[in-house]
């Protein structure tokens, strides 16, 4: 199948803020320990006793949120597999700029390689060359989104390979020499990323991707059942009782995350007519309306709620796996769907400057990492400064450039050791420059293969400061 490189491209870009993996030894296990994340799950467990407690209006406004991540999640991949087909491996062939509008904070730094899997017919195949000299990670999102396994340089260190991509209960026989990653939903999203320097530097992926392929294991037994068309956008959730009725079609193929959830989704199902087969013609749905209202609200309040500023810089280091925390779980599908494991990738956000001023083009400023504090990462790591109007894309500029980082040609320390970047609008003679909107912007900064110092926080982002 062939699309223009134009629609491919905008499709791909709507992968703009997702990476992971962890490092380890091969094995032949289910569950090969080479892909596994280290992240540990966040929050308390939810139990089956907690369940029981909650009112219906309760459990009602609790089955939003930990809904929200799935109708984020499938949204966005009946949007990607409309466009680009389902279990068919499609590759970015240029350099994301102002024209990629799907999804907030495009990636200049890499190339992207994605799929929307659907394993309902079953297994897949993915087969990668080596790679030992560039940095890349395939990271599997479930629709829950949990970053629950990754194939790359940190995951499996380039090496070439074969792994099979398993539904839940598959146990079949795997080629010779092949790993098994064993999925925990029938819907997963496939998403690579390959470090790309420059538009020179495209070929070099493109023959990365001449050597790769995703197939699957077995001959296909019928065809598989249509993903449909999105209600909306990712971005446009629905506050009433028609969340419960988009959602629910979806519980089938995508079991619960832990066991607190399945019995959440169960009392559901039982005491609210809420299920796979959709909403009971019996149910409340006058309380479903006031729950899914409730439930955005709660979520809001947690996005406003996690803001602490370092500088003027947020992070989130506990993300990427979430365990029964319902509420970090949705805020992360609110603010940054698919996120990294940190392991992977560190992402810090500056809206405002290190004096708390929401930053502004029509200014000039400075943002200087003293000596030796550049940031602290692992080989074949990289870091990048990217700025975007305050809708979270680029806006166009003369200069096209959007990014600087340590790949940035020119750009070198002081006398002293520090380095220096300049953001301003117009062009201030210095090589260290980033070019910003003539308005209001937002900083990201992204830590690729970040070392123990981000990952604990005693490394932190230099505040940025009026020139």
């Amino acid at each position: 199948m062939v699309i223009g490189p134009r629609r491919l491209l905008s499709a791909l870009l709507a992968l703009a803020l997702v990476a992971g993996g962890c490092r380890g030894e091969g094995g032949d296990d289910r569950t090969a320990a080479t892909t596994t994340t280290t992240t540990e799950a966040a929050g308390a467990a939810l139990t089956p006793e907690d369940v029981e407690a909650m009112s219906d209006t309760e459990l009602a406004t609790e089955a939003y949120v930990a809904g929200y991540p799935m109708v984020v999640s499938i949204r966005t991949m009946q949007r990607l597999g409309g466009l680009l087909g389902t279990n068919t491996l499609f590759w970015q062939t240029a350099l994301s700029g102002p024209e990629s509008r799907i999804i907030v904070a495009p990636n200049r730094d890499t190339l992207y390689s994605v799929a929307v899997l659907d394993l309902r017919a079953g297994p897949l195949a993915l087969t990668l060359p080596e790679v030992p000299d560039r940095y890349h990670t395939y990271q599997l999102l479930s629709p829950w989104t949990d970053s629950f396994a990754y194939i790359g340089t940190r995951a499996t260190g380039g090496r070439a390979g074969t792994w099979v991509i398993a539904p839940p209960g598959w146990d079949g026989e795997a080629p010779a020499g092949a790993e098994v990653i064993a999925s925990p939903t029938r819907q997963v999203f496939l998403l690579g990323r390959f470090l790309v320097d420059d538009e020179a530097d495209v070929a070099a992926v493109l023959a990365i991707r001449d050597r790769s392929s995703l197939t699957p294991l077995d001959a296909p037994t019928g065809a598989l059942p249509p993903l449909g068309e999105p209600a909306g956008t990712a971005q446009d959730i629905p506050t009433d009782a028609s969340f419960f009725a988009e959602l629910a079609p979806s519980l089938a193929a995508n079991p619960p995350p832990t066991e607190g959830q399945a019995a959440l989704w169960a009392a559901v199902e039982a005491r609210l007519g809420v299920g796979p087969d959709g909403i009971a013609p019996d149910a409340d749905t006058d309380l479903l309306d006031a729950a899914a209202a409730a439930g955005d609200e709660r979520i809001t309040a947690e996005v406003a709620g996690r803001a602490e500023l370092v500088d003027g810089w947020s992070v989130n280091r506990e993300i990427g796996v979430y365990g029964d925390d319902l509420d970090l779980r949705a805020f992360v599908a609110r603010i940054g769907w698919g996120a990294n494991v940190p392991e992977e990738a560190v992402y810090p956000v500056a809206r405002v400057d290190a004096d708390g001023a929401t930053l502004d083009g029509r200014r000039t400023y400075t943002m200087t990492f003293p000596a030796g504090a550049l940031p602290p990462l692992d080989p074949l790591g990289f870091w990048s400064l990217s700025a975007y109007g305050d809708d979270m894309f680029f806006a166009p500029h003369p200069s096209g450039r959007y990014t600087i980082g340590d790949r940035t040609p020119g750009l070198a320390p002081a006398a002293d050791g520090s380095l220096t970047l300049t953001l301003a609008h117009d062009d201030p003679g210095v090589e260290s420059w980033l070019p910003v909107p003539d308005g209001p912007f937002v900083l990201m900064l992204r830590l690729y293969l970040p070392a123990a110092p981000v990952l604990d926080g005693t490394w932190t982002p230099p505040g940025v400061v009026p020139a």
